[in-house]
């Protein structure tokens, strides 16, 4: 976070991101209509424009530009956004079961096979030249190789089990917290308090934005032990049973 002071009687000021004069601009307005007291600086060295916010605003403005960057697909991130982002993302016990299954059962195959080719291959079922008589630093790397490939996929098929008894849990949970916001706030509440806090109803892309930070801030202070990535992935999924499926 650096830090920048024009004006010694006003506000440290912090940078949020660089990025090109145009998209600054509507990140500046989105921020503005969230009660940031956002505004561009131009950078002479690096010849690219800052977005700079209040140190007192910056956790908040971090986290309303994280929404809007989910939520702005077409556009290309910084260089160090993908990474951010792609750590943000919530991959749920179902999923990650399936990726370590997936790889325990290629990594046991492949060792297995490894394995059965040196036994045949030394009683002389199979003629390849891999045997300890014939080739023994081959056949000991061969050996270690198969070895190597059945401890990782004991290890990952663990995983797998585990995350597989996750799994139903998860998946209560999820609905159960579905559930209870949908019978507790409907589209229209929520957009009431947005339009309160906001003095009307914002622009309809500015507003789907708004609406799933309205959502996700009201998970977490509900399910405190919930991470902000899950939050998110449920927000999605309650705004889409709050507003797109009423207009499906």
């Amino acid at each position: 976070m650096t830090s920048i002071q024009t004006d010694p009687t006003e506000e440290a000021m912090s940078i949020l991101i660089s990025d090109e004069s145009e998209r600054i601009s509507r990140i500046i307005e989105f921020l503005t209509y969230s009660g940031i007291d956002a505004k561009s600086v131009f950078d002479e060295e690096s010849d690219i424009f800052q977005l700079a916010v209040p140190d007192s605003q910056y956790s908040k403005a971090a986290s309303l530009l994280k929404i809007y960057m989910e939520q702005e697909p077409e556009e290309e991130l910084p260089e160090e956004e993908p990474a951010e982002q792609a750590a943000r993302i919530f991959v749920g016990s179902e999923e990650k079961y399936k990726e370590n299954s997936s790889s325990a059962m290629s990594f046991l195959v492949v060792g297995a096979l490894v394995i059965i080719v040196l036994i045949l291959a030394s009683l002389d079922i199979l003629p390849l030249p891999i045997t300890w008589g014939e080739q023994p630093i081959m056949f000991l790397v061969l050996c270690c190789i198969s070895v190597a490939f059945l401890i990782i996929g004991a290890v990952s098929l663990k995983k797998a089990n585990v995350y597989k008894a996750k799994m139903s849990e998860e998946t209560t949970m999820e609905t159960d917290i579905i559930k209870w916001f949908v019978d507790t706030y409907t589209g229209a509440q929520l957009d009431h308090t947005i339009e309160a806090e906001e003095g009307s109803i914002p622009k309809e892309e500015i507003l789907c934005l708004k609406r799933l930070a309205l959502i996700r801030d009201y998970l977490l202070r509900e399910y405190p032990s919930l991470e902000e990535n899950h939050a998110d992935s449920l927000g999605e999924t309650i705004y889409q049973k709050l507003y797109e499926s009423k207009t499906a």
